[in-house]
């Protein structure tokens, strides 16, 4: 049998990570996942039609209680004495409630090493517990690897895979030529993804280009802030936020660049999204981009919170359509021999069988 512990309350791309494995792993072996009962998780709902048992968990439980929950899930562990336990990203109480369960086999996929840590004493006090714990380990990149610092671990890397399928092979690889070019992103709205700094590029993008839009798709809790730093710039009527929409590829679809500025990153899905789908990227080198975004190769890559030079870059793959799509086309190849979602899943069921 094989556990999976997640316990974050979002859905976004660790989630489709975990719906992925999941399923794959169902074809062979018992499932189960514990995770938060909340709306954002309903589609691990989806998961039931492959057989795998959902164990939903009382949401107060997980975000106030860390020792009442850490207790619960080593007694549940401890009943269900599974193979092997995977904890889906940093839980200290299911990484903590694992070990104390007695699991051999105890694997954590530890996305986005670089991510910013701003807890209080006590959830200081949790993630070295958790590392202490010595969970066998598994980063999404060979940059996420080379990132983090704990050298004692045993470590893997698999790399996350995505659902090519959703991006139609007819699907013409695109640069702009025309008198109206879409500039956008997909990204949760969050200071880690630097959209504030994409706004303060478009103006200049406007000047040269006036019938330029922006187009942001995604949610979080620095939409106020960006709306009303686009209505103070001037350009409120260029930019159009989305909100979270269930069909990305379809909004990818309308762009003629996408750019994603972010402050730091692992591997980055959006930005492979993007090359999968045909679209000239501009990003940063942060995390896992670096991997993926090969200047001159299959796309540009600006300095962290540099408005001018995303505007210049921008501007570059407006002025240069034919070169933009010889970047796009290598990026997608690269995308579609690398990162699909069978060798994701096939690599991780690998593990659990050593």
């Amino acid at each position: 049998m094989i556990l999976y512990l997640h316990g974050a309350p979002a859905f976004g791309a660790v989630e489709r990570y975990v719906m992925q494995v999941a399923e794959g792993a169902a074809r062979e072996a018992n499932v189960e996942i514990i995770y938060p009962d909340v709306p954002a998780l309903a589609p691990f709902q989806e998961l039931a039609q492959f057989g795998v048992e959902l164990t939903p968990l009382d949401p107060e439980l997980v975000r106030d209680s860390a020792v009442t929950l850490t207790r619960q899930l080593r007694e549940h562990i401890r009943t269900r004495r599974p193979n092997v336990v995977h904890v889906t990203d940093t839980w200290p109480p299911g990484i903590v409630a694992a070990r104390l369960a007695g699991v051999r086999r105890l694997l954590l996929t530890h996305h986005t090493p670089t991510l910013p840590r701003t807890d209080s004493l006590a959830g200081r006090a949790w993630w070295q517990a958790s590392w202490l714990a010595r969970p066998e380990t598994i980063y999404t990149s060979q940059t996420d690897l080379a990132d983090d610092r704990r050298r004692l671990l045993r470590r893997h890397v698999v790399e996350l895979g995505i659902d090519l399928g959703r991006f139609s092979s007819e699907q013409a690889v695109r640069a702009h030529d025309g008198a109206a070019p879409v500039i956008g992103t997909v990204a949760r709205l969050a200071q880690q993804k630097g959209l504030d700094v994409l706004i303060d590029a478009f103006p200049a993008v406007v000047s040269e280009w006036p019938q330029a839009s922006l187009v942001i798709c995604g949610e979080g809790e620095e939409r106020a802030a960006l709306e009303a730093r686009a209505a103070r710039l001037g350009i409120a009527d260029r930019v159009r936020f989305l909100g979270e929409r269930s069909d990305v590829p379809s909004v990818l679809a309308d762009l003629d660049v996408f750019v994603l500025p972010s402050r730091f990153e692992g591997l980055c899905l959006a930005v492979i999204e993007a090359q999968a789908a045909g679209v000239p990227v501009i990003a940063t080198p942060v995390g896992g981009i670096q991997e993926t975004v090969i200047p001159g190769e299959t796309g540009t890559l600006v300095p962290v919170d540099d408005a001018a030079a995303v505007t210049r870059a921008i501007l570059t793959t407006l002025a240069d359509p034919q070169r933009a799509r010889v970047l796009a086309a290598e990026a997608r190849r690269r995308v579609n021999e690398r990162f699909a979602v069978g060798r994701m899943v096939a690599e991780t069921i690998a593990l659990y069988r050593r």
